[in-house]
């Protein structure tokens, strides 16, 4: 009996690295409001308080993400996918920005919105097939 044992970087790794982005993200909205967010000079009390909400809102998806990554083992690979699903809305809602006028254009705000679009797509790429569980068939043995 050969075992074929790769070394490489599974969905849950995969997982934990990306869930790192919404709290790295959720705390910079936490700490300063005012120059992580794109309008944030223009920001009234109102705005400071919902960037807050949202902080707190996108540190829970980071944890959960890190959860789940941790504790999930059969079927990760939805996960993944829903995980990959709740990124690629941020940047839809980016472009949405950008299309209505809500947010102005800038170049340095692309380059912002890639880091979401390269974890969206590693997620998925990651979760397409669900990994091969270690038991073996019996009759496939002999």
């Amino acid at each position: 009996m050969q075992e074929n044992e790769e070394i490489g970087v599974g969905l849950s790794t995969i997982m934990k690295l990306t869930g790192f982005l919404p709290i790295m993200i959720g705390t910079t909205f936490l700490l300063s409001p005012r120059t992580a967010i794109a309008v944030g000079p223009e920001l009234t009390e109102y705005g400071i308080f919902v960037s807050r909400c949202v902080g707190v809102f996108a540190i829970f998806i980071g944890l959960t993400q890190w959860l789940v990554s941790i504790y999930v083992k059969e079927n990760l690979h939805i996960f993944g996918r829903l995980f990959a699903a709740g990124l690629s809305s941020t940047v839809f809602l980016e472009i949405y920005g950008w299309t209505s006028g809500l947010m102005e254009f800038e170049l340095k705000f692309l380059f912002a919105t890639m880091i979401p679009v390269f974890a969206t797509l590693v997620l998925l790429i990651y979760s397409i097939s669900p990994e091969q569980s270690g038991t073996v068939d019996k009759s496939k043995e002999e």
